[in-house]
């Protein structure tokens, strides 16, 4: 061990986090918000949207409950983790610093091949959009790489203290508005928060910002849509009914539409869809692989629900299940609550410094499973891959000792 090797104490997550509570929070939020049908576009009943919702959350919750009396078990059984973690920070900070500008120079490289950026094609009104930015293929991967930096800055403020940390997370959220892109902005801002949560001792002040953060967020969500859609022509397309109050910022219909619309969507792919029921899942798992790899292992054509099967072609999202209903039907549905569950409640109970950050990717996954399958998406889980090389070689475990970092 060097002498480069700093302390850093583990410590209990708080409950806010438990998987348990984020799915079930999300979960019963679409349920309420669907039940107050504001919307012309949500044809279906309560009942049905229970009954969905049921396949979903029952398996996920299963899973919990068997993993958390097995842990339990083991943990009788086995003596428990050493809680004081040694880690390197200065090789971290210059691997940090190193990536950025690969980040920042392939980036330009993007900018130059692209011909500018899309809040610049917005403003000059051209035909261009936030779709023809990037290098195919390559530009997700330097989207993952970028998220990864900004969430493992903000872990290192949270440990140092020093503020000079902040300004990649901050630079990201100023980035995503440039691109236009309000996918960066909400995985961002929810891996900060979880992070936040997962090594601090939560206070009301705490629970105070992230609630401003998140309405910000909504607000921040509505400027950028209006941005590209226009408000206008968006709420003709949200149809909302006479019973939708129409004092409230455009943020908050925007949030109201994206969050009960995939759903809908689902519902309505149960209705018109037959499974393939193929055990090679395409439509669930070929996201994973890159586009030649893919054409591979599924030559055949995927996602035709996904495209095809919508209330409206406005809104083309349909939950993280569609593709696993489109491949086993609603057996596919149980089987990924299943697996997604497992992998999320293994990270809960790992509290080291690269766990904190591989739990806020999956969390930020489970929380958007309400619009897409993150989990399988190339473009978003290499951010694990990024966390594991920034930390698998710098982490050893010691006994308790008096060497801490102070904390803030």
């Amino acid at each position: 061990m060097t002498n480069s090797m700093n302390s850093f104490q583990l410590r209990k997550r708080t409950l806010l986090l438990h998987p348990f509570l984020v799915f079930s929070a999300v979960w019963l939020t679409v349920v309420c918000l669907y039940s107050l049908h504001l919307s012309s576009l949500l044809l279906y009943s309560t009942r049905e949207v229970v009954e969905i919702t049921a396949y979903i959350w029952i398996p996920f919750v299963a899973v919990i409950a068997l993993y958390a009396t097995f842990h339990h078990f083991a943990k009788l059984a086995y003596r428990p983790r050493p809680n004081i973690e040694r880690v390197n920070y200065e090789l971290l900070e210059r691997r940090l610093s190193v990536l950025f500008r690969v980040w920042l120079i392939v980036t330009l490289a993007e900018i130059f091949i692209s011909g500018g950026i899309p809040i610049v094609w917005l403003l000059q009104h051209s035909t261009k959009t936030y779709f023809d930015f990037g290098i195919p293929s390559l530009h997700g991967l330097l989207n993952s790489l970028l998220v990864s930096i900004a969430a493992s800055r903000v872990a290192l403020y949270i440990i140092t203290g020093k503020r000079t940390h902040l300004r990649i997370p901050i630079f990201v959220v100023v980035w995503s508005l440039l691109v236009v892109s309000r996918q960066i902005t909400l995985t961002a801002l929810l891996e900060y928060s979880i992070v936040f949560l997962s090594m601090k001792i939560v206070q009301i002040r705490a629970i105070i910002r992230i609630t401003i953060t998140v309405l910000l967020l909504v607000l921040i969500f509505g400027f950028v849509g209006d941005l590209r859609s226009g408000s206008e022509e968006f709420r003709s397309l949200a149809q909302p009914t006479a019973q939708y109050p129409d004092g409230l910022p455009s943020g908050v219909l925007w949030a109201y539409i994206y969050v009960t619309t995939p759903i809908n969507n689902l519902i309505y792919t149960v209705h018109s869809f037959h499974p393939l029921n193929s055990a090679m899942f395409p439509n669930t798992a070929s996201s994973l692989f890159p586009t030649v790899i893919r054409s591979i292992i599924y030559p055949e054509q995927v996602g035709h629900a996904e495209n095809e099967n919508l209330v409206t072609q406005a809104f083309n999202v349909s939950t993280a299940y569609i593709g696993p209903y489109e491949d086993y039907g609603l057996f596919g549905v149980g089987l990924f609550s299943i697996l997604t569950a497992f992998a999320c409640h293994f990270f809960w109970y790992r509290n080291g410094l690269r766990d904190i950050l591989i739990f806020a990717v999956l969390t930020q996954c489970l929380v958007f499973t309400l619009f897409a399958n993150l989990f399988f998406l190339l473009p978003v889980i290499t951010q694990i891959f990024w966390l594991c090389y920034y930390f698998m070689p710098e982490i050893n475990f010691g006994k308790k000792d008096n060497s801490l970092l102070p904390t803030r």
